[in-house]
């Protein structure tokens, strides 16, 4: 526990001696809540990084006295937490804790000082990186959330900007601060509003504010960053019409191979498995990821990187009196074979997912990759949950559409009638609504057949059906103008006027 002494004078600054042992040489990182400082301890010369937290930053502002007292009381406790969660760590990719105190009425810790860039600088300079170098600095990030996990302690936030790359090429999981226990009889501090975690690099479940977290947590922030490193870009980033935290919770992520067709098929799968939209979907654990990452580092006697990199994460694993053998270091081949994952199926979740991406592709471009994608999954989901399913049926609205568009009419109209077939009279009213769109798309792909007459009938009866619904949903009557205007251009105006009529006026 920290034993708060009120001294006089308030603040770090340069010059500053605590508890008698380090001496504050300057501002490392000045941030609203917190600041890093330089030191060096007083007898052996050792620089060492202080951090400390800024009560003034919880005491400003429009809040009571009531309020500002318990802002101030839960971050004291959020801070000696910390402290407490660092001296229980003890790896080599996490700085370790050297010392814990006060310096006025603000709290510090004193942490061992790593010279080096945060993975964002390092990016900053260059992306994608080499597929070793990305893979040297995921390794050591998720040995470190292997043994922070393994205490039950989940990171929370996982971030470039909280990784570091040392000179020597080592790297160093930082920033503990918004750490989260998994022992249910931890106390829990909340964040004073803010959802914990960092923009980009949040799970599903953190941005929608579930309290129960979970370490699948750190493996969908481990996803974004593997992402970024072998891509050069993130996964989702903020449109004109959807934000970025929108799209982690509902959309679908590119695979990394429709971006770089040169990156091996099973990490293709891990980032995805990463990404994955619910906990129980991604890895069960990071030490499950490790023998896959493993399989792309460098080895001893390989090349260095080119371009050179500075610093060099391949480092280690290249230089003999730093790595161990490849023997010690890779699963055995029988246990490498097994480690391979093949590709698994999705849950509906994660299809329905698909099924939005195609859909939006449809409407913004065309068929596209995604809608592809979407048709090599449909007959699977047709055998495994019923072509019943809502998903499933609205899939196979949108591979009938990106068919028609792609002038694949026969095989279009042969995914409508399946969907008509399937459905029938069903009451429900999501299922009642995907009928009568496919027997407008059925209608549609009548007329290149030459059958004008017989498409007249169909989307007059279809129409008839669709009027006696008490709410006409936007993209069905979209669907019922859009085959409306063909059968115009054939000469048959007459004959649906007065339904086009009725349709415009509900």
């Amino acid at each position: 526990m920290l034993h708060h002494q009120v001294n006089e004078g308030q603040g770090v600054e340069a010059g500053a001696l605590l508890d008698g042992r380090y001496q504050v040489d300057g501002p490392l990182d000045q941030g609203g809540m917190g600041s890093i400082w330089k030191a060096s301890e007083a007898e052996t010369g050792e620089t060492v990084a202080v951090k400390v937290l800024r009560l003034d930053a919880y005491t400003q502002g429009r809040y009571s006295p009531a309020e500002r007292t318990r802002r101030r009381v839960e971050m004291l406790k959020r801070f000696e937490r910390e402290g407490a969660i660092l001296e229980e760590l003890d790896h080599p990719a996490i700085p370790r804790l050297l010392h814990r105190g006060y310096h006025g009425e603000e709290p510090y810790l004193v942490m061992e000082y790593v010279d080096g860039d945060t993975l964002r600088e390092f990016l900053d300079r260059r992306r994608p990186l080499p597929l070793d170098a990305a893979c040297a600095i995921v390794a050591q990030v998720a040995e470190a959330l292997s043994h922070a996990h393994t205490r039950g302690v989940v990171h929370r936030d996982l971030k470039p900007g909280n990784i570091v790359i040392a000179a020597d090429g080592t790297v160093k999981l930082l920033d503990f601060g918004i750490a989260y226990l998994t022992d249910p009889d931890a106390t829990r501090y909340t964040v004073l509003g803010a959802t914990p975690g960092s923009a980009g690099y949040m799970a599903p479940e953190q941005l929608r504010g579930q309290q129960e977290v979970t370490a699948a947590v750190d493996l969908y922030a481990l996803g974004c960053v593997f992402f970024e490193l072998v891509t050069g870009q993130a996964p989702f980033d903020d449109k004109p019409d959807r934000n970025r935290d929108t799209q982690h919770i509902e959309d679908l992520p590119p695979r990394i191979q429709d971006i770089n067709a040169g990156l091996p098929d099973e990490l293709d799968e891990l980032i995805w498995l990463l990404l994955a939209k619910f906990p129980a979907e991604r890895p069960a654990g990071v030490e499950g990821l490790l023998p896959i990452v493993h399989r792309h580092l460098p080895v001893v006697g390989d090349p260095a990187p080119e371009p050179e990199l500075d610093p060099d994460p391949t480092r280690r694993y290249r230089t003999p009196e730093r790595c161990q053998s490849v023997a010690d270091r890779l699963p055995a081949p029988s246990a490498r074979r097994s480690a391979r994952r093949r590709r698994t199926w999705m849950g509906r979740q994660e299809f329905g997912g698909r099924v939005r991406q195609a859909r939006a592709e449809l409407d913004r471009d065309g068929p596209g990759p995604a809608c592809e994608r979407l048709a090599e999954k449909l007959a699977r989901a047709v055998t495994d949950w019923g072509a019943r399913e809502p998903v499933v049926s609205e899939a196979q609205l949108v591979c009938a559409d990106a068919a028609r568009l792609d002038g694949e009419t026969r095989g279009a109209k042969w995914l409508y009638e399946q969907v008509v077939t399937a459905l029938g009279e069903a009451e429900e009213r999501t299922l009642r609504e995907f009928a009568l769109e496919a027997r407008l798309g059925v209608a549609e792909c009548i007329v290149p057949e030459g059958d004008v007459a017989s498409a007249v009938s169909s989307w007059s009866a279809t129409v008839a059906d669709v009027l006696i619904l008490d709410r006409i949903p936007d993209r069905l009557r979209a669907r019922c103008h859009e085959v409306s205007l063909e059968l115009v251009e054939r000469g048959h105006k007459a004959e649906i006027s007065a339904l086009v009529t009725e349709l415009e006026k509900r």
